[in-house]
């Protein structure tokens, strides 16, 4: 099954965003981190809780633990991959690269 941040991904416009205080917003703020075996995962620190309101998380070894039990991380193969992607790589070619929220 794919990962619940995927599907926001390719839909943006589903799903709510969180504003930041500069006016800006953001939607996953992706992390990459490794596990006690040296296993890479990419993850979202802001993730769609049951209610369907985003949660950001303000540590990644928390976010990782959540995320990791929901089923809603990526494996990768190595370190590099892994800091690409979490660093923006997710967003090309998809729907995140010119979406622009309704609201503020």
């Amino acid at each position: 099954m794919e990962p619940e941040f995927i599907d926001r991904i390719n839909n943006p416009d589903k799903y709510p965003v969180i504003w930041n205080e500069d006016g800006s917003y953001s939607t996953h703020r992706m992390a990459a981190e490794t596990d006690e075996n040296g296993n890479w995962f990419v993850f979202p620190t802001i993730v769609r809780l049951p209610s369907g309101e985003l949660y950001q998380f303000k540590d990644n070894g928390q976010a990782m633990d959540y995320n990791l039990r929901t089923g809603n991380y990526l494996p990768m193969t190595s370190k590099k991959e892994a800091l690409r992607y979490a660093e923006g790589g997710y967003k090309k070619g998809t729907p995140l690269l010119t979406y622009k929220p309704k609201g503020k």
